[in-house]
């Protein structure tokens, strides 16, 4: 399996070579069109001789919603190929393509990630000048000294509030309350100042607020607690606003055969699940049972720890926790259980405190001497794994707006954000564990039992039983059932009905997630009962379906 970070053509020529290669097993359509005017590809992936894609239950999974995250797109494009791969050799995945769809969109933030692969360029979704109509003046992210990034800046300043580290001086540490008679530093990224205003003379650094303008956050746009522009940085001017958002949301719109959802961000190693708005005893009580179970069996797969966003990113002082964001909008509006998996782990993997294990909260908590100590230890992780441009020495340059600055520190892309890439397959191979086992847990129809009886001359009683073999309910959440999600229909054809009615509505079915060892499962299983009027002989067809319960069809011979 590939793992490797994608350029945009590379994406799609890889996607298509796979289709031709794999014409039984996937298609890749075009999902919408960015604003700079490329296309987003959306693949589903299933066997089409044993139902087309949108007759079965289905997993999404998107990915690179942030132009920076590129190893959830490496992620998402490691899974797409392993399931092609393995169908036929491997049990478990044959029986996922099989029996369910997986629908993967890639890479949303197409524009943004292909800036940020071929230039220095760091930034949060788009392109696109937001939220100013014009670029304001200003401090402007840069690769001032051309060496192809762009790192941290420091320059002594005895109002600086960091200092070199006595043990590690590669850590910029900060400065203690009451701390005099040493050197101090000014540290911020590098770049240099846009005079995009005309002003008089002014010292460099009174022009040097940060300017903003690539302040697009394609996961703060989607209509759920959205706040606005003043309530979250990146809102969008309103819901939807992105073409890329507005078109995964019409997607989502048109099938609802979607019974869970993943969104593949970086970085912390963890599986996030819902709440998002506060501790678990804001869900049911199936709900959680539901979201903690399957959170569990992804951290044992997996290895990544999970929390609930609550947990992992609450520290107290929001007046909305990520509004806007995208799994909160799947859940709460959609009614799919719906998860975040951050990839990569650097805190963790050096041996440091992250939000991942601790939280935020509990992070916001370390003493300034534990904080460096965790700095250090990534700095120590660089050297043992010797990870070439990891860290990129202090250099001193003579900066055109500023003078003796020096320009270094840790790799922003390719250690911080995303892993090295001999790190890559490792994560991929946790991501992909994690959405096998996701996609085997959704609803699965099947027929049980299918009795007819002769109840006069050509006049027959037809019973059938219907079983919810998969471990979610067919309304994939008991959120989904209140949101209206539709249930099961019952069909049946070859005779005349004389009673019942076809359709006839069964309901929603729980998994065997919500069973318990004391009551029969009497709540996995439906029946319809029919009337029917016909010969000895006759050939009848019963079809069970539900969008998010998938199909199951049988026939019945009167006798």
């Amino acid at each position: 399996m590939t793992a490797k970070y994608w350029m945009y053509q590379e994406m799609w020529d890889a996607l298509n070579g796979w289709q031709e290669e794999f014409p039984e097993l996937m298609t890749v359509t075009v999902l919408t069109t960015s604003r700079e005017g490329r296309d987003l590809p959306v693949v589903a992936l299933t066997d089409h001789r044993t139902g087309g894609h949108n007759t079965k239950p289905a997993l999404l999974v998107d990915a690179n919603i942030h132009a920076g995250e590129v190893a959830g797109n490496a992620a998402a494009m490691f899974f797409i190929e392993r399931l092609l791969r393995s169908y036929g050799h491997q049990r478990d995945l044959t029986e996922l393509i099989s029996t369910r769809t997986v629908y993967v969109v890639p890479r949303l933030a197409v524009d943004g990630a292909e800036l940020y692969l071929t230039t220095p360029h760091r930034l949060r979704s788009s392109p696109r000048l937001y939220p100013y109509s014009e670029p304001p003046h200003g401090w402007v992210p840069h690769d001032v000294n051309g060496d192809g990034w762009i790192l941290s800046m420091r320059i002594v300043a005895k109002d600086g509030a960091f200092a070199m580290d006595e043990l590690d001086p590669r850590v910029m540490r900060r400065r203690e309350p009451g701390e005099v008679g040493g050197t101090y530093y000014h540290v911020f990224v590098e770049g240099h100042i846009d005079p995009t205003a005309r002003m008089g003379t002014m010292p460099a650094l009174a022009q040097m607020k940060l300017s903003r303008r690539e302040g697009m956050d394609f996961n703060r746009n989607f209509p759920i607690r959205w706040a606005g522009e003043s309530g979250q940085s990146g809102a969008g001017p309103f819901p939807l606003s992105e073409p890329e958002i507005y078109g995964l949301a019409k997607f989502v719109e048109a099938h609802p055969n979607i019974a869970a959802y993943v969104a593949l961000h970086t970085s912390g190693g963890v599986i996030l699940r819902q709440p998002s708005t506060g501790a678990d005893t804001v869900l049911s009580e199936t709900d959680r049972e539901l979201y903690t179970r399957v959170a569990e069996i992804g951290e044992k797969v997996s290895g990544y720890f999970a929390r609930s966003n609550y947990c992992a990113f609450a520290s107290g002082h929001e007046k909305i926790l990520m509004p806007g964001a995208a799994d909160d909008w799947m859940y709460d509006h959609q009614g799919v259980l719906a998860f975040t998996v951050e990839i990569w782990n650097l805190a963790h993997a050096a041996g440091a405190r992250g939000y991942a294990e601790h939280g935020v909260s509990e992070l916001m908590k370390r003493t300034l001497e534990q904080e460096r100590d965790d700095v250090r230890k990534i700095y120590a992780f660089v050297d043992r794994e010797e990870i070439e441009d990891g860290f990129f020495p202090w250099t001193p340059m003579d900066h055109p707006d500023l003078g003796p600055v020096e320009i270094g520190g840790l790799n922003p892309k390719y250690l911080v954000q995303n892993p090295p890439l001999r790190f890559l397959p490792r994560e991929c191979e946790r991501v992909a564990a994690f959405l096998e086992r996701l996609g085997l847990s959704l609803p699965q129809l099947t027929i049980g039992s299918v009795w007819s009886t002769e109840e006069g001359p050509g006049i027959y009683r037809v019973v059938a039983e219907v079983i919810n073999r998969g471990y979610l309910p067919t309304s994939s959440t008991a959120k989904g059932k209140e949101l209206g999600a539709t249930g099961i229909a019952a069909s049946i054809e070859g005779a005349d009905i004389v009673d019942g009615q076809s359709p006839t509505i069964i309901g929603h079915l729980d998994g065997y997630g919500d069973q318990g060892s004391y009551e029969p499962p009497t709540s996995q299983r439906g029946y319809a009962h029919w009337v029917v009027k016909a010969q000895s002989g006759s050939v009848l067809t019963i079809v069970f379906s539900a969008p998010r319960g998938g199909r199951a069809a049988t026939t019945v011979t009167l006798v």
